[in-house]
């Protein structure tokens, strides 16, 4: 789930208008951050003399200490002491004139109330969380604290220093946008371990997308226990109105061919019983199986089917099954319940080492600590290939399937992906596990931190596509 705010500051996004003006009247412009306060969170407006690709700013927002988000700004009109930066298709405008070192202004829309916010000239120093770390990076094991998650060094495990430094120094120095951590567990154990922009190990990080691939364990989980008699059931099983040729196979395989237009199948979400009957009512726009379509909505029957195959709603039967023998004791699943039901799409958080301990499930084929979680055979199944996405791609059981290139062949790569830049990454060949999360909803630098990753921990310069 994207976060309002965040998807606000979106309409600041500009197409064209270019940046002017100029002169020792314009300067000022282009020292420091310029800061303005609205709903709590602080938004830092950077403006670029002359920005790459042509863009002249970027707007950091902040909450609690904390750079959740950047959005770049597309164009901006700057004719001292007036400023605008404007969305001609929405009509959203941000305007104000400078007058003693504060631009005062605020943003209007046709669809709106205005809003205030006066930009004051400020020190990014001062901002908490604007910068990613505080001076240069050296290198350090992660801290043993108890949580039974094995740690060691990079040096342990075959990662030179000059490599794990590099790979969070270069982060740092943002070119992979928003990155809030980075985790990489060798060997089954953790080995590097950093947080940026106000970001630590006990905060709770929404997982977006990877909510799927959780949602997918939970599955298996009752699969494991003879709750769901097989991926063929027909949906029919569950809700008796759906269409006999549904399958709950199609629905863990983004095949379930309804009449969804591409901005219902991005941006609709939502659980319980009214929604169901939405999802169900659609009309087949081909036949199910037949290819692979994303559906974020899709998705959320999992909740109908998991309480009635289980007894228990989804956040029940993942603590019984899945967090508790994994040792994941914090955690929240509550944005978007709906009489009882949790959506299966995207709305888990969880502090990033949980992530983790989900990845070295993956990889241990279901065993933690030799006791067995998830059967062999579900987590084998659910990372198969069922579907081809596209060149790059192939889709599992709500798993990302892909590979990067390795000394005589190809290793495998099965993905966890949330928008943003969550991602749990699965490497079984090279016995890693990658997790990442970030704030990259709005500045389309979703893929940029796995593409740092292959470069410099796989030795893969210059790798292009957007994957691992």
């Amino acid at each position: 789930m994207r976060k309002t705010l965040a998807a606000a500051l979106s309409l600041f996004i500009v197409i064209s208008a270019a940046c002017t003006g100029g002169g020792e009247s314009g300067s000022i412009l282009y020292s420091d951050v310029w800061a303005g306060r609205a709903g709590g969170d602080t938004f830092a407006f950077q403006f670029f003399r002359e920005g790459s690709d042509g863009c002249p700013g970027v707007i950091h927002c902040l909450r609690d200490g904390k750079k959740y988000s950047e959005v770049p700004m597309g164009g901006v009109e700057w004719s001292p002491p007036d400023i605008s930066i404007f969305v001609d298709a929405t009509g959203v405008t941000y305007s104000g004139s400078m007058e003693d070192g504060v631009i005062r202004g605020g943003i209007s829309s046709r669809d709106a109330l205005p809003v205030s916010m006066d930009l004051v000239r400020t020190c990014p120093d001062s901002l908490p969380g604007l910068a990613a770390l505080d001076g240069e990076y050296v290198y350090s094991p992660p801290e043993s604290t108890g949580d039974g998650i094995p740690v060691g060094s990079c040096q342990e495990a075959g990662i030179s220093r000059e490599t794990a430094e590099e790979l969070v120094s270069r982060i740092a120095a943002g070119e992979s946008g928003v990155i809030h951590s980075i985790l990489v567990f060798s060997g089954g154990r953790l080995v590097l371990e950093e947080y940026f922009h106000g970001y630590s190990m006990e905060d709770l990080h929404r997982l977006a997308s990877c909510t799927k691939s959780v949602s997918s364990l939970l599955v298996g989980a009752a699969m494991d226990r003879g709750l769901i008699e097989s991926v063929t059931a027909p949906l029919t099983v569950y809700f008796p109105g759906a269409d006999s040729s549904l399958e709950l196979r199609h629905l863990l395989t983004m095949s379930m061919g309804l009449d969804w237009t591409d901005e219902e199948a991005e941006y609709v979400h939502g659980t319980g019983p009214g929604m169901f009957d939405r999802i169900l009512a659609r009309e087949a726009a081909c036949p199910p199986g037949g290819e692979f379509r994303y559906v974020n909505a899709d998705v959320n029957l999992l909740s109908g089917i998991i309480l009635q195959a289980t007894g228990s709603f989804p956040d029940e039967f993942a603590k019984e099954t899945l967090f508790d023998p994994l040792g994941i004791e914090v955690w929240d699943w509550d944005y978007g319940e709906t009489e009882g039901h949790r959506m299966m799409d995207g709305s888990l958080r969880m502090r990033p080492r949980d992530m983790g301990r989900i990845g070295l499930l993956v990889l241990e084929q279901g065993l933690r600590e030799g006791e067995r979680v998830i059967s062999r055979e579900w987590i084998s199944e659910s990372t198969s290939p069922h579907l081809p996405v596209d060149g790059l791609f192939s889709y599992g059981y709500l798993w990302w399937l892909t590979s990067i290139p390795a000394d005589g062949g190809e290793q495998r790569v099965i993905l966890a992906s949330g928008w943003g830049s969550q991602f749990i990454a699965v490497i079984p060949e090279a016995d890693i596990v990658v997790v990442t999360t970030g704030g990259n909803d709005d500045n389309g630098r979703n893929w940029d931190v796995l593409r740092l990753v292959r470069e410099v921990l796989f030795q893969e310069p210059g790798a292009g596509p957007p994957s691992l």
